[in-house]
């Protein structure tokens, strides 16, 4: 009985160790995310999965929608469903609205597979060398991050707690859709 116990043991303690040091990666754990709202967005640049890099500081104007995620992350997996509509949706696709879903160190064929299995068509950047979660002090996946037009933070989301979240999430993208872009005329009464 002690022999079947330890393998289970060991592949728990491996797994929680795994997902502390992918998850816990704040330079300094008092630092979060969060610590970084109304201030500017670090600049990063990432390749999508085809190869392409894309850098944030060429969505000024835009609202990104930056989400921390990987395909063995279960609250990740619960989230991405919202993701999709998001990244989906015309209307704010129309406005302004960009979305970028982070891969957190995982291959490029574990992501394509996780992608077509799911039918998830949103926008991959790989970070294989942490630069997106060292800049944004990333401690926990999922984390949701809202740039807005004028290149500041708006709102940071760490977690995912179903319709709730969703929500919460959908009020901080259109809050930061309806302000305008910078250097845009504003009538004033």
């Amino acid at each position: 009985m002690k022999v079947a116990l330890f393998p289970i043991a060991a592949v728990v303690a491996m797994s929680a160790a795994g997902f502390l040091a992918q998850g816990t990666l704040a330079a300094n754990p008092m630092e979060e995310t969060a610590s970084l709202k109304g201030k500017p967005a670090p600049e990063i640049a990432l390749k999508t999965l085809d190869g392409n890099e894309v850098k944030l500081s060429d969505m000024k104007g835009k609202v990104v929608l930056i989400d921390a995620w990987a395909t063995w992350c279960p609250p990740c997996r619960e989230s991405l469903p919202h993701v999709q509509k998001l990244s989906a949706d015309q209307h704010l696709q129309d406005k302004g609205l960009v979305v970028w879903a982070v891969d957190l160190k995982e291959d490029k064929p574990t992501i394509e597979k996780f992608l077509k299995d799911n039918h998830y068509t949103f926008t991959v950047l790989r970070d294989d060398k942490d630069l997106m979660h060292k800049s944004y002090l990333v401690s926990g996946i999922p984390t949701t991050i809202i740039v807005g037009r004028d290149g500041t933070v708006k709102e940071t989301f760490l977690g995912y707690g179903g319709e709730k979240s969703a929500q919460a999430i959908d009020d901080a993208v259109h809050k930061a859709l309806a302000e305008p872009a910078p250097g845009a005329n504003v009538a004033t009464e």
